[in-house]
């Protein structure tokens, strides 16, 4: 039993004869097979212009977060790289189900590769006025380039911090404008209330003047810039299959990246400054040349005041495998990873995070302890994007260049501290 499409003057009725005759004479099963059915035909009714079921009603993209979630593991049980995320991605049929009008014409001028007919000052006016509409303020063009629809780089972002077990945990900011400054009370250890001083005065004595001593924290949106291949096969797939693909390669070189600039930044040359480049860290000096020692862990851990207490470990996997063969005061192992299903492995019961973007075993910051809440990550809401056939030409590929904007440094910097390459002195 089917449902009819019929063409009358050139527009499709619905013939709906099938539909009641499912409901007087048929199953459950066939009443939900003819009402589906049905569906697809309004679908095809409705987007007869398009891939099919590309944009919604409302002219909005539709997302399936749940696959910012999923396990995207190799083999080996590493995450998977970019481009194999991205043909995952394809593969599975998300994150992106459907394509508002302007990710759609995105995603065509990408399959184009932005080629005549095309007028760069026309689609930045529509992409920034989309853009104004989606989050409620005007966005400025600060590349060359076309701008990129705000619920792409949305969805890098958060799937990106989905993804990862450092970017959830830092202090997020939105940016505005191309320099953002943040008051801050001047902390230090014994002074968390930026200088005001809490005393019991004497009755009929004069009361002392108690003012807040302020710093800023500034941050200048700079530029950072992804780079990948777009094949000629690639192009040929659906609109929705590109911006899919697109997106899963971008996801995993933002996070690596960002993780990396978290940790080690330097500050200069468009990084954001990472936790080891701040000079008021905590910096503990270790016991012995090359190694980890358990009284390392209990130093670092001493460095840092009670006042902090969501404390997490950054560190490497072969230096976390020389620290698993050194035992405590009661000889148990100091780390062992092998935890009941759906439990962190800890160790003085913080969470461990493993990630190479820390240094190798026996340089300075091999192992870091922080409250990663206390690093501020500034992210300009901007994206643009350009393409160049002749980067990629004897692959027959296009190369997709993106660029953003974000800088980041801690917040509060005697929230961290980090194990030095040298004895204490």
């Amino acid at each position: 039993m089917e449902l009819q499409l019929l063409e009358k003057e050139g527009k499709f009725t619905l013939d709906t004869g099938a539909l009641e005759k499912a409901i007087r004479e048929g199953t459950i099963k066939a009443i939900k097979d003819e009402v589906k059915s049905a569906l697809e035909v309004e679908k095809q009714e409705i987007f007869t212009g398009g891939d099919g079921n590309l944009m919604d009603k409302e002219g909005k993209t539709v997302i399936d977060t749940s696959y910012f979630c999923k396990d995207y593991s190799g083999r080996k049980g590493g995450q998977v790289d970019g481009a194999t995320l991205g043909k995952m991605l394809i593969s599975s049929g998300g994150p992106f189900l459907k394509l508002s009008p302007v990710m759609q014409k995105f995603a065509e001028h990408c399959k184009q590769k932005f080629n005549s007919p095309f007028g760069l000052q026309d689609w930045n006016k529509e992409v920034m006025d989309w853009n104004k509409k989606d989050t409620m303020e005007g966005l400025t063009t600060t590349d060359a380039g076309a701008l990129v629809p705000i619920e792409f780089l949305a969805v890098v972002i958060e799937f990106a911090i989905a993804q990862s077990a450092i970017l959830p945990k830092l202090w997020r900011i939105p940016m505005g404008s191309m320099t953002t400054r943040i008051p801050q009370l001047s902390q230090s250890a014994g002074s968390y209330f930026g200088g005001i001083v809490l005393y019991h005065p004497d009755e009929l004595t004069t009361k002392k003047i108690t003012e807040p001593s302020l710093t800023y924290k500034e941050f200048t949106a700079k530029k950072l810039i992804g780079l990948c291949p777009l094949s000629d096969e690639l192009v040929m797939d659906s609109a929705i299959s590109i911006i899919n693909y697109i997106t899963g390669v971008f996801v995993r070189a933002f996070q690596y990246k960002t993780e990396s600039e978290v940790i080690a930044g330097t500050g200069l040359l468009g990084q954001m400054t990472g936790i080891l480049s701040d000079g008021a860290i905590n910096i503990v000096g270790r016991t012995t040349n090359l190694q980890v020692k358990y009284d390392d862990i209990l130093n670092l851990e001493s460095a840092i005041d009670e006042n902090f207490v969501n404390l997490t470990w950054l560190s490497r996997r072969a230096t976390l495998n020389y620290l698993r063969k050194q035992k405590d005061t009661v000889g148990q192992p100091v780390y062992r990873d092998i935890y009941p299903m759906g439990q962190t492995p800890t160790i003085l019961d913080y969470p461990i995070v493993k990630t190479r973007n820390v240094p190798a075993l026996g340089l300075m910051g091999d192992i870091i302890l922080g409250d990663l809440s206390f690093y501020m990550w500034a992210v300009r809401q901007e994206m643009t994007i350009d393409l160049s056939k002749e980067r990629y030409f004897e692959y027959d590929a296009t190369a997709i260049r993106f660029v953003m904007r974000q800088d980041g440094k801690p917040g509060v910097s005697i929230a961290f501290a980090v194990l030095d390459s040298t004895p204490e002195s």
